[in-house]
């Protein structure tokens, strides 16, 4: 009984994390954000013969949320090349957070990661 109640309490307080970092995300990301469609295409610094190509989600002015296949961990570097209408970049971005987007069966469809843009 002791093991499962623990069990039980962990998984409270994880479900009630991932709440609250979800609704924190939202709003921090509600505000000061264009919507995008773009390709960007990365050279993470650990591989930098290998251009990798993820799908712009939206732009804020230090900021980059990208789609990606595969998680991203945080701190990650690499340089990061788009353009979206008159913004051309093309310089050193750093993976600041990234989780994971569910489809409605719970499975992870895929990733999202935000690039702050240095």
């Amino acid at each position: 009984m002791e093991g499962s109640k623990m069990e039980l309490s962990h998984s409270i307080r994880t479900a009630m994390r991932r709440a609250a970092e979800q609704a924190l995300a939202e709003e921090r990301r509600s505000d000061g954000r264009l919507a995008v469609s773009c390709g960007v295409t990365i050279c993470w610094h650990h591989e930098p013969d290998h251009a990798f190509t993820y799908e712009g989600v939206d732009l804020s002015e230090s900021g980059l949320r990208i789609s990606s296949p595969t998680i991203l961990p945080e701190g990650m570097t690499g340089r990061a090349a788009f353009e979206v209408g008159s913004v051309s970049f093309n310089n050193s971005t750093v993976v600041s957070w990234c989780r994971a987007i569910r489809d409605a069966g719970g499975r992870i469809d895929r990733w999202e990661a935000g690039l702050r843009l240095l």
